[in-house]
């Protein structure tokens, strides 16, 4: 069709900046990336930290890593967080002006963020800020100079971008941001697809007692691990021997997990796998039963939507921002992490009544169905074609079948 090649050209000559600090762990920013590069081919992510592509993603967009980033830690809080601010080059800006976007996404209220507005000053561009959600450790409400910064910059940021309800609240109460500037909508999502690229149906899993309740993430106090063994160690006293917990992960933390598993006498309960590759998790959700996030401080937790996506109910901290994601009852249960005894009486419950496995994953699937990275990456390419005054039709047309010429 004739028209609807004309609406793609002009989305082609559209120049879109992505600046993200650190992709080091962002593996699951991949799948939006290529589609929305898709969407607008003259996409560029500009980071300091970059893992490489994930098998199958290669070249599907482009990435200009640049040098000089070195995070600084200034404290840590009391869940293990590390507080402190990211050193990052001002290289960035002769490289947006050799670019020249039309449209910058900018991670959270970085130092880049403050270069991305320095660009704006002195050319037509719009910013956009992508604020992945808000947990008590990053909110900074105790820090007036942190919170004046933020605002600061705020005022001139033409749109925020959020995954949650947390995170909308923050922006537009706490940073002052109008709520006509602020979009919410889940763009950290999950594609089963990039978890399980060499899967062939097996597992390490399969051999051992059911239910299977599975955890990833670093063995660091921020996670909240303690809190499952505790909580596994409860149901073993009350007699419940036939589960196990899995634990996908490493850190610094690993030599205290197995002395507290010993300590615990958890020996045929708990298995450590150790670190996972990104591209190997799949096999893991698929194995397991449930899935268990007992963080203490969480801005988002794209684990979780992992899990939905796999069809698996879900325990979720409070303190995790996609606890959203979980209707308490319907699709998992959400609880403190710190109440270990609440923790084991939902274990509890799929362990006596494992009907409710397969329910609740049902649910999980229908929960996150419309959330994906195409349709993440559809939502802000409409944003982007507003900001720029240009009609959507452009990408809703891309959306409709091919019609025969």
């Amino acid at each position: 069709m004739r028209f609807q090649k004309t609406a793609k050209n002009s989305c082609d000559s559209i120049r879109i900046a992505w600046l993200m600090p650190s992709l080091a762990r962002g593996y699951y920013w991949q799948p939006l990336y290529r589609d929305f590069t898709r969407l607008f081919p003259n996409t560029v992510i500009f980071t300091g930290n970059w893992p490489g592509y994930l098998r199958g993603y290669e070249e599907s967009f482009t990435v200009q890593q640049l040098g000089g980033f070195k995070f600084v830690a200034c404290n840590r809080t009391e869940t293990g967080a590390d507080i402190g601010f990211t050193r990052a080059p001002a290289s960035i800006l002769p490289e947006l002006r050799r670019f020249r976007p039309s449209v910058i996404f900018t991670s959270s209220f970085t130092i880049w963020t403050l270069y991305a507005l320095i660009y704006k000053s002195f050319s037509r561009c719009r910013v956009v800020g992508v604020w992945d959600g808000t947990s008590p450790g990053t909110a900074f409400l105790h820090s007036p100079i942190r919170l004046r910064l933020r605002r600061t910059l705020a005022r001139f940021i033409d749109t925020v971008v959020t995954n949650s309800d947390a995170g909308e609240r923050y922006l537009r109460d706490v940073l002052r941001i109008p709520e006509s500037r602020i979009l919410r909508h889940p763009y950290q999502v999950a594609e089963p697809g990039a978890l399980c690229l060499d899967w062939d149906g097996g597992s390490p899993l399969n051999l051992l007692p059911r239910p299977v309740f599975l955890f990833v993430g670093s063995l660091i106090t921020l996670k909240g691990w303690r809190y499952l063994l505790e909580a596994a160690a409860q149901l073993v006293e009350k007699g419940m021997n036939s589960f196990s917990v899995v634990l996908a992960g490493d850190g610094e933390q690993r030599q205290d997990l197995l002395r507290m598993v010993t300590a615990l006498r958890l020996e045929g309960i708990v298995h450590l796998m150790g670190q996972i590759r990104y591209e190997d998790l799949g096999a893991f959700f698929r194995a397991s039963d449930v899935f268990v996030l007992p963080t203490l401080d969480d801005v988002w937790a794209v684990v979780v939507l992992e899990a939905l996506a796999f069809g698996k109910p879900v325990l979720c901290s409070q303190y995790a921002g996609a606890k959203e994601m979980v209707e308490h009852g319907v699709n998992g249960y959400v609880f403190d992490p710190r109440n270990s005894g609440e923790l084991a009486e939902h274990m509890a419950r799929f362990i006596q009544q494992p009907g409710l496995i397969a329910e609740f994953g049902q649910k999980s699937k229908e929960i996150i169905s419309p959330y994906t990275p195409e349709h993440a990456a559809t939502v802000l390419g409409k944003l982007v074609l507003r900001l720029l005054g240009r009609s959507e039709r452009a990408l809703a047309l891309e959306e409709l079948p091919q019609e025969n010429p």
